[in-house]
């Protein structure tokens, strides 16, 4: 009797072949899909590394000052690093967001072709025509962007008629009952409470943790010691021409008639009392920077373009007629208040300010991430965003962190750093990295979505 043989597979063997295959299919699908995003990923921080490097070498050419985000045609990091990596048109595009949106990013698609005709945002960022990137930067890397036009360790006190543009920030509190137009934000230590016609383009920030500005004793010693000024020996003359920086020991107390030689620093031991016409009348504005361990008051018709340091307490009392007319950054060691009319508008930062030059960097400081816009400045108190795929999209003043945290790369974002270096983090660590020296991390939860 012959042997049968078999014909074929049974249907369950076949079933088992099938299934097998299938699971064999799903995980080399897997793993092909996990190798396609961990080669995307490394694409990533290379770039990343490349708009660091580039950054750095920006540096060294700058005198240590990193990009900027002014926002302005060509004065921003994007065209600022482009002369140091020719090949920032591909490296400014993550592999996972290189679609190009119609202004703000998403997880998925990069920033920028921006234009007058796109949405709502388009209008006020014309700067950024014609740039397409998924990256931004840490503003804080460059701290002379964000040094405040008034910064206070003491109450600021805003009355009369004023114009600031620029921010204002105080440790203590912010107050007044004038009619103050403040283009800007104000920060504070403490309260904020403005009554009368005052006028606040930007946000209002209350009960911020050290909020601190510089030391201006500290600042005062650090010129001396390092630029040797010069005594002034004339009650009617300082002269520049010969030493940028002069030194006054005791009050200075100007009429109209002082004659002042060149621009340059002018130190006071004392107290500083600008009154009447300063300079004289019609001779233009006083090109100085005044830093004085004592008090500073202005009032009468004052017109100087520099940056004015007071040890103590720093009052305005414009006049009628033009008032009073500066240009350049405030900094008190007391209090400020103003009355009457004035114009202060931001200026040029002094190179010997201990906030501007790299003077705040930390060598662990996150300098360029996935970002749905040009650039960020987070606050431990910032939200986790509600959507991961849109992050931050109103690019609300108060949630810049979510700006950065979106679902790009399954939970995580590539960060390069101020070394030069590049690493993946997950979200939630946002909040843990030091995003300047005044930041203080905390724990968040991120949902895990994805």
């Amino acid at each position: 009797m012959g042997i049968a043989k078999k014909s074929g597979f049974s249907l369950t063997e076949l079933l088992v072949v099938i299934v097998s295959i299938a699971i064999l299919t799903g995980i080399t699908l897997a793993s092909l899909g996990r190798a396609k995003e961990f080669a995307r990923i490394t694409t990533c921080l290379s770039n990343l590394h490349q708009l660091s490097l580039a950054a750095i070498a920006y540096s060294v050419n700058d005198k240590g000052a990193f990009p900027s985000d002014c926002q302005t045609p060509g004065n921003y990091w994007y065209p600022q690093i482009s002369n140091y990596d020719t090949g920032i048109a591909s490296n400014a595009l993550c592999p996972d967001a290189s679609a190009p949106s119609s202004g703000i990013g998403t997880a998925s698609l990069a920033w920028g072709k921006i234009s007058d005709s796109g949405p709502p945002y388009s209008a006020g960022y014309p700067w950024a025509e014609g740039v397409t990137s998924s990256y931004g930067m840490n503003t804080y890397v460059n701290p002379g962007d964000y040094i405040p036009l008034i910064s206070s360790f003491g109450t600021i006190s805003l009355g009369g008629n004023q114009t600031y543009r620029g921010d204002i920030e105080s440790a203590t509190g912010i107050g007044g009952n004038g009619n103050a137009n403040i283009y800007g934000s104000l920060k504070s230590g403490g309260a904020i409470s403005l009554t009368g016609g005052a006028y606040v383009a930007g946000s209002q920030i209350p009960n911020i943790p050290d909020v601190q500005p510089p030391s201006v004793s500290d600042t005062f010693q650090y010129i001396e010691q390092t630029y040797n000024p010069t005594p002034v020996t004339s009650s009617k003359l300082i002269d520049f021409s010969q030493n940028p920086y002069q030194i006054i020991n005791g009050n200075f107390d100007p009429s109209g008639q002082i004659q002042i030689i060149g621009s340059g620093t002018l130190l006071v031991t004392g107290n500083v009392d600008v009154s009447g016409y300063f300079p004289a009348n019609g001779s233009g504005a006083a090109s100085m920077n005044i830093i004085a361990l004592g008090n500073v008051s202005f009032s009468g018709q004052t017109n100087i373009s520099g940056a004015i340091y007071a040890g103590g307490n720093l009052t305005i009392d414009g006049r009628s007629g033009t008032g009073i007319d500066l240009q350049g950054e405030i900094v008190t060691g007391g209090g400020y208040s103003s009355q009457g009319k004035a114009v202060i508008n931001q200026g040029p930062v002094p190179p010997w300010d201990p906030r501007v030059r790299g003077g705040q960097l930390v060598s662990n400081q996150p300098l360029f991430l996935d970002s749905i816009w040009v650039d960020g400045t987070p606050q431990p108190q910032d939200p986790v965003p509600a959507n991961l795929q849109l992050g931050a999209y109103n690019l609300s003043s108060t949630d810049e962190m979510g700006r950065f945290c979106i679902n790009r790369h399954v939970g995580q974002v590539n960060v390069s750093f101020t070394d030069g270096s590049a690493h993946t983090v997950p979200l939630a660590e946002l909040w843990q990295l030091q995003w300047s020296s005044a930041y203080t991390p905390r724990n968040v939860v991120v949902p895990m979505s994805w």
